[in-house]
């Protein structure tokens, strides 16, 4: 089938290289894809680190939308040329996580981009099981971003915080996970807090629903977000960033029977007192990215004229230029950035 363009991680801490491979072929029960776009995010940044502590050589990319190119065997409802969405997941035959619709809680999950080669090229073959089909035509970059960026905090918000009308959520950290949780929680109906750092994801939170938008640096910070939650504290804290330090934030701010939802991910230990979770009977919650029925109700939301994703898309580049997306995403330049094979 020729080869493909791909950009390759082969060690920790350098940059992508430039390489050609083998288009690879679909097994039993497999699809290959041509990759249409990937989205580049921090899950990225913290492979190219060394955070997963894989194997290499790999090729990045979980966040990937694209359409059929070819069966494999045994495959079944596809035809070559149909769009679908990619969940970067897979399970073994009979797991029983995936099997109860928790995929993403399973020991034994195979992630693209990580622990198999994934989207950072033209061509990727996947489970037909992780195709996800969108109910009418969606724009590439924009489906690969809702994957991701807007799959992970629907995910913590539907299915990990239970978000009722009427709740206060406070959302820290207004990044490309964030600024989705931001308009999430707003569509939900609840009242929303945002925690940002500078004036132009302040703006970018009232801009996607935020009703109030508090300064990071802001002096007593969790006295003013108590004082703009009637003096108790919110009902849900949705912790967006990587850092001990905004994860003890988090418990610090929820307020009675509050539920803290952890999305960003820190490797550093954070200190809690038990008597504070025990006194507010706080629940602390841990949200390990999506689920495939959090794609699809993104990409109905979308489909439904209700969410927005132009903030997501501020630079769609090229795949060569895939270190520059990762130097932009570091540096933090953008939210997201999507390549385009």
């Amino acid at each position: 089938m020729g080869t493909m363009a791909a950009m390759e991680l082969a060690a920790f801490g350098a940059p992508l290289q430039s390489v050609r491979r083998p288009v690879p072929r679909p097994g039993p029960g497999e699809v290959l894809m041509r990759v249409e776009a990937c989205g580049v995010c921090g899950s990225d940044v913290f492979l190219q680190a060394g955070g997963f502590a894989r194997p290499l050589p790999i090729v990045p990319g979980h966040e990937a939308a694209g359409v059929v190119a070819a069966l494999g065997p045994d495959v079944e409802g596809w035809s070559v040329g149909d769009q679908a969405a990619l969940y970067y997941i897979s399970t073994p035959a009979g797991d029983r996580w995936a099997a109860a619709g928790h995929p993403n809680r399973s020991p034994d999950v195979v992630r693209m981009g990580v622990d198999v080669d994934g989207a950072f090229a033209e061509y990727v073959v996947r489970p037909v099981a992780s195709l996800v089909r969108p109910r009418a035509p969606v724009d590439a970059p924009v489906l690969a971003v809702l994957t991701d960026a807007v799959g992970t905090p629907l995910h913590a918000l539907k299915r990990v915080a239970d978000v009722q009308p009427g709740e206060t959520v406070v959302v820290i950290g207004i990044g490309g996970i964030g600024s989705s949780a931001v308009q999430l929680a707003h569509l939900y109906g609840a009242r929303v807090l945002a925690v940002a750092r500078s004036e132009r994801k302040q703006a970018l939170a009232r801009a996607l629903g935020a009703d109030e938008v508090v300064p990071a640096d802001t002096p007593d910070l969790v006295g003013r977000v108590h004082a703009l939650t009637g003096g108790a504290g919110p009902d849900v804290v949705v912790q967006c960033v990587g850092s001990a330090a905004q994860d003890e934030l988090a418990v610090a701010l929820a307020g009675p029977g509050g539920r803290v939802v952890l999305v960003g991910s820190s490797k550093e230990p954070m200190r809690v007192r038990a008597v504070e979770i025990c006194w507010r009977e706080l629940r602390i919650l841990g949200s390990r990215g999506f689920v495939p029925d959090d794609i699809r109700d993104a990409i109905d939301l979308y489909l439904d004229g209700r969410l927005q994703t132009d903030h997501l898309l501020e630079r769609v580049r090229p795949l060569g230029e895939a270190n520059d997306a990762l130097d932009d995403l570091r540096a933090g330049r953008v939210l997201r950035s999507v390549l385009t094979p």
